[in-house]
Parts: structure tokens; C-alpha cells; sequence
């Protein structure tokens, strides 16, 4: 894989990686909300589980990220992005993550462009 397209990778796991952190950091605020009795046992209860659903998706998100094969032409780094977004994009309809997985790789792919560019 060309350097360019090397750190592209790099640069979208490390994206991912903190989107982990950010859905963690959501859960410790919902944990506290809990403990402070401000929600219920329930609605923590789902909010958890659906966080902990994201999280698990990002993870596998990033063990796949291996498994990506950029284009032929590897000169238009827009253009690799644009490939890992799709093939990510796929992978989150494959496996029927939920949508804001989809809206997670959206967001980073955008924050990677104006790296890039």
C-alpha cells in the first residue's frame, strides 16, 4: 500500500478509535445521569446497550479496515477515501449496523478530506 494511502488508513482508524472515546465519555455522562436517579433504570438500561452496539460495530469497523484493498490508481488520495468510505459503508449494510455507524464513517471522512486536501 503507497504511503499516502497508508496514512489514510491510519488516519481513519485513529478517527475511529475516537469516535470510541467520544460514545464512551456519552455513557459515562448517562451512568452518572442514572446514578444521580435523573433517569431510569430502563432508559439507562437502553442506552447503554445501544452505546455498547456502537462501540462493538466501530471495533469490528477498524479489524476490517485490514481487509480494504484500495483502487488501482493510487496517485487520487480523494479518490482511496472515497473507496474506503464506500467499502465501509458496505460493510455497515452487510453486517446491519446501526445507522449512526453509518453517519460516524460519514462525519470522519469528511474531517479526513480537509486533512488531505
Amino acid at each position: 500500500m503507497p504511503d499516502r494511502v497508508s496514512l489514510l488508513v491510519k488516519i481513519f482508524k485513529i478517527e475511529l478509535e475516537e469516535s470510541e472515546n467520544d460514545i464512551q465519555a456519552l455513557m459515562d455522562y448517562y451512568a452518572a445521569r442514572f446514578e444521580n436517579l435523573e433517569i431510569t433504570p430502563y432508559v439507562w438500561q437502553e442506552n447503554r446497550a445501544l452505546l455498547l452496539k456502537e462501540v462493538s460495530c466501530i471495533k469490528e469497523l477498524e479489524v476490517d479496515l485490514r481487509d480494504w484493498v484500495p483502487p488501482e490508481d493510487n496517485t487520487d488520495i480523494l479518490a482511496a477515501l472515497h473507496s474506503l468510505k464506500m467499502y465501509l459503508q458496505d460493510l455497515v449494510i452487510k453486517y446491519d449496523y446501526p445507522e449512526v455507524v453509518k453517519i460516524v464513517i460519514d462525519r470522519i471522512s469528511e474531517k479526513v478530506s480537509r486533512y488531505i486536501e
